[in-house]
């Protein structure tokens, strides 16, 4: 049986039936799992949790335990908070979507049943998606994203002048608000309220999408993921921010922005139902013109 970790964070009241659904199923399938501290300590009040459960608060702790899946309750936004636990490791993460669109936590609460019942029974299977790495110039670690790293501009209206490599050819230097590094998981993201493309996420191709540039003729560019890609910004402030997924970081213009894909992958758990295509029709509405 596939020992377990719950991730989440703040429940609104219309997923109080849910959860309690959820953890009931959980008891009838024999599940061992463990729970994120903070998101017991908020749902104590609403649901009954067996007192020899255990909780865990590092990532340590999930290899600690012997943990094989992170369930994340929650949006997307969630699901990448969860991501911060199972990094270089084996461990799957998949998702009950309780927030808005959820292109990642793209199971329903209705699935619940289901799908703890196709976990119990090991039908599933594992998709590995690219990381990236971010190293600031004088930073003593890099950072990790799974859909995006973006420069913004910062403390000023005036936008930024973005000097941009891919290896040792310089690219362009976008005047824009800012510029988005993605993954092709990201790609349905951030880039692509800008106007990026979409791309498979095997396609094994990162991209450059920039924001709001200056120059109405810059379109977003895509590449191989084997190449590294050097960001040197120019800001009237003096500063700029550097944000990956939902962290953030103030840098200052004389620390240049390294940015490759990690030597890592992240392990997504699909349902034997899930298909990429079928995803993106629901999630996007494709189709629903009446022509169709």
């Amino acid at each position: 049986m596939v020992r377990i970790a719950i991730y989440g964070e703040a429940l609104s009241e219309k997923h109080y039936s849910f959860i309690k659904e959820f953890f009931k199923l959980l008891d009838e399938h024999s599940f061992e799992y463990i729970i994120y501290k903070k998101f017991k300590d908020s749902i104590e009040s609403i649901v009954e949790i067996k007192k020899e459960v255990g909780v865990f608060s590092h990532s340590k702790e999930l290899v600690e335990n012997s943990i094989q899946c992170v369930i994340s309750i929650g949006g997307d936004g969630t699901m990448l908070n969860s991501f911060q636990f199972v990094l270089k490791t084996s461990i799957l993460v998949f998702g009950f979507n309780t927030g808005r669109l959820g292109f990642l936590s793209n199971v329903t609460t209705e699935q619940v049943s289901w799908a703890l019942n196709e976990l119990a029974l090991d039908r599933y299977e594992s998709e590995e998606r690219s990381v990236l790495e971010i190293q600031p110039q004088d930073s003593p670690i890099p950072y990790y994203a799974f859909n995006e790293v973006t420069i913004h501009k910062q403390d000023t209206s005036s936008m930024l002048t973005i000097h941009t490599m891919i290896d040792k050819d310089f690219v362009n230097s976008y005047w824009a608000d800012g510029v988005i590094v993605s993954t092709p998981t990201g790609s349905t993201a951030y880039s692509l309220s800008c106007g990026g493309p979409i791309l498979m996420p095997k396609s094994n191709n990162l991209m450059i999408t920039p924001i709001a540039p200056h120059n109405l003729n810059v379109r977003p560019i895509v590449f191989s993921d084997d190449k590294a890609i050097k960001l040197r910004v120019e800001s009237r402030s003096g500063n700029f921010l550097l944000a990956m997924d939902s962290n953030s970081i103030t840098l200052s213009t004389d620390q240049e922005v390294f940015v490759k894909q990690a030597s890592f992958s992240l392990k997504l758990l699909k349902f034997s139902d899930y298909n990429y295509f079928n995803m993106l029709r629901s999630k996007l509405m494709w189709g629903v013109d009446k022509r169709n």
